[in-house]
């Protein structure tokens, strides 16, 4: 018996209460006050008067879109009423007109692809910042350098006029001066680029925590479709270069929708967690495990042949099929899961599209012949 962490039963909220006394066990509503009596309201009075138009906006948005009060719901609910782009609002408005509701999953891709647009977008800008500090860090050091040369040609005249006794002092006096003046330029231009490398190196901390974002999923935190995209491209290169066999493999929930009914969305979300962490386990690291959205798993297998890429799959459905899950909470019975899977090897002269088609097709196939079972494309 496998108990999964979290509590997977998901709790409706009772829809007597009024809305604050939902969100902070208040009868309590907010006040009814002039703005000029404002100064006297509480922290929780002043919350409910700047922000309750808000929540309700996003709750409505939740309700009227079918979407369970989950953290992923709230923030696309968010990026709807108040996000920055036009765009965001737009791509969640054309689903809703298209279909009269949003699907959790279809949620789950919706703000997968919003966050990864952001995350492009600021990767973007830090380039361009990134570019802006190197072009100021490369005129410094050219000015440095300038400096020195000016303060050679100045030096050796100097040096010169030592040999007269007569003008030795003055020679001096002006040496004593165009080297501090040198030393000042050093000292100032050591501390702009001092403080130049400390604001690259933040920009590099950011710049790999937005990559990251642009290519993980932030439910199993494995690669994204995106990544597995890019990743594809660059394995099939490779194994061609190496004459080496590739496959890849399709993996999909089985019955994933009948888990979400009867246990709601948020159990779903931790079945896909678990699968997730099943495969990364059973395939070992060498394999690039990524999630193709939804309860879909896409994965490479670098100098694999199919039928190689069928047996390891297979040992992780079997992993999965060995254990029964219940909600740690509540001991309800989940029950087993499984998937199914379609692999297909990479072909002499065959582009990444069409090995893509064969693997979902036998994956199509397993699906429609009973499930929890892997095939491999003809």
């Amino acid at each position: 018996m496998t108990m999964l962490h979290g509590n997977f039963e998901g709790q409706a909220a009772p829809h007597n209460p009024g809305l604050f006394e939902w969100l902070f066990g208040q009868r309590k509503h907010a006040p009814d006050k002039q703005a000029n009596d404002r100064d006297n309201l509480s922290v929780v009075e002043r919350f409910r008067v700047r922000h309750l138009p808000l929540i309700e906006q996003v709750c409505e948005f939740l309700a009227n879109a079918g979407l369970d009060p989950i953290p992923d719901h709230y923030e696309l609910g968010w990026l709807y009423v108040a996000g920055t782009s036009g765009m965001q609002r737009l791509k969640i408005e054309t689903h809703l007109l298209e279909y009269g509701r949003i699907d959790p999953v279809d949620a789950v891709k919706l703000l997968d692809d919003i966050r990864a647009t952001m995350s492009e977008r600021a990767l973007s800008d830090m380039i361009e910042e990134a570019k802006h500090k190197i072009g100021e860090a490369r005129a410094t050091t050219e000015q440095s350098s300038r400096d020195a040369a000016s303060f050679g040609i100045n030096l050796g005249i100097s040096l010169s006029d030592l040999g007269d006794p007569e003008k030795s002092k003055t020679a001096i006096v002006k040496l004593q001066k165009i080297t501090a003046q040198m030393m000042e330029r050093t000292a100032r231009a050591e501390a702009e680029l001092k403080n130049r490398a400390k604001t690259m190196g933040q920009l590099r901390s950011r710049l790999v925590q937005s990559q990251k974002l642009a290519l993980s999923d932030p439910l199993t935190d494995l690669p994204n479709r995106r990544a597995f995209d890019i990743n594809i491209k660059e394995t099939i290169e490779l194994a061609r270069s190496k004459r080496q066999p590739l496959s890849i493999g399709f993996c999909d929930i089985d019955h994933f929708k009948s888990i979400n009914d009867a246990h709601g969305h948020a159990t779903g979300d931790r079945v896909i967690r678990y699968v997730a962490d099943t495969l990364k386990k059973v395939v070992g690291q060498s394999i690039h495990v990524a999630r193709h959205g939804g309860e879909e798993f896409a994965l490479i297998f670098p100098d694999k042949t199919a039928e190689k890429t069928a047996d390891i799959l297979d040992n992780a459905r079997l992993a999965l099929n060995d254990r029964t899950l219940y909600a740690r909470n509540t001991s309800a019975e989940i029950g087993h899961i499984s998937f199914s899977g379609g692999v297909a090897e990479l072909r002499c002269g065959e582009n990444v599209s069409a090995l893509l088609m064969r693997a979902d097709n036998a994956l199509y196939r397993a699906k429609e012949t009973g499930r929890n079972k892997i095939l491999i494309a003809p």
